[in-house]
């Protein structure tokens, strides 16, 4: 699986980036956000990848930040909202305001994104709206939009792609974060936190 890319931007589209890693390019479905915050082409880029894989179809989805990825993450985990929706999402809104919108349960901003309902967006803001710090919630992406340190979105990262839900990973990292203890030794106290 690609996780993540760092090359030679190529080609730079609404909804599609061309990156040159190694000889090889590599065609990512970005989102209007990502569009937004990427170099002009023949910059460095680093791209966050998600590989989606299908019968007949790989694709790679690329986001310019983590909290980008993550967040499309959560969202493709709403029933009825598939990658293509997701992208959407996250191009619709700023990335702050739709994390806002999905804490606060703000159906109305939600319905301002094309393809999302009255039905749907009440659906996100259900199942998301604790997972990022709403009433009773975890702290999640909106309180804190990037890992201030290498080591928690190390361990994230490790902990999430190897396929624990985010709401179970972040109590675990927080945990761990008061001691601090190395990545290889916190990945290992994770996985058995998490396996209990």
């Amino acid at each position: 699986m690609i996780g993540r890319l760092r090359g030679l931007l190529i080609q730079k589209l609404p909804g599609l980036a061309l990156v040159e890693c190694g000889g090889v390019g590599y065609v990512c479905a970005i989102s209007l956000g990502t569009y937004g915050m990427l170099p002009e082409a023949g910059a460095e880029v680093i791209l966050q990848v998600e590989t989606l894989l299908r019968e007949n179809d790989l694709s790679l989805l690329g986001f310019a930040t983590v909290v980008e990825r993550d967040l499309y993450r959560m969202l493709v985990k709403v029933d009825g909202i598939g990658p293509k929706l997701a992208l959407a999402a996250l191009g619709a809104l700023p990335l702050d305001e739709l994390v806002r919108a999905i804490r606060i349960r703000e159906v109305k901003t939600l319905t301002r994104i094309p393809g999302i309902g009255k039905k749907s967006a009440e659906k996100i803001c259900f199942e998301l709206s604790e997972k990022l710090g709403g009433p009773g919630g975890l702290e999640g992406l909106g309180s804190a939009p990037e890992p201030q340190d290498r080591w928690e979105s190390d361990l994230r990262s490790a902990l999430t792609n190897l396929g624990f839900r985010e709401d179970a990973v972040l109590p675990v990292i927080a945990e761990l974060k008061i001691q601090k203890p190395p990545l290889p030794e916190a990945i290992r106290l994770a996985l058995k936190a998490l396996q209990r």
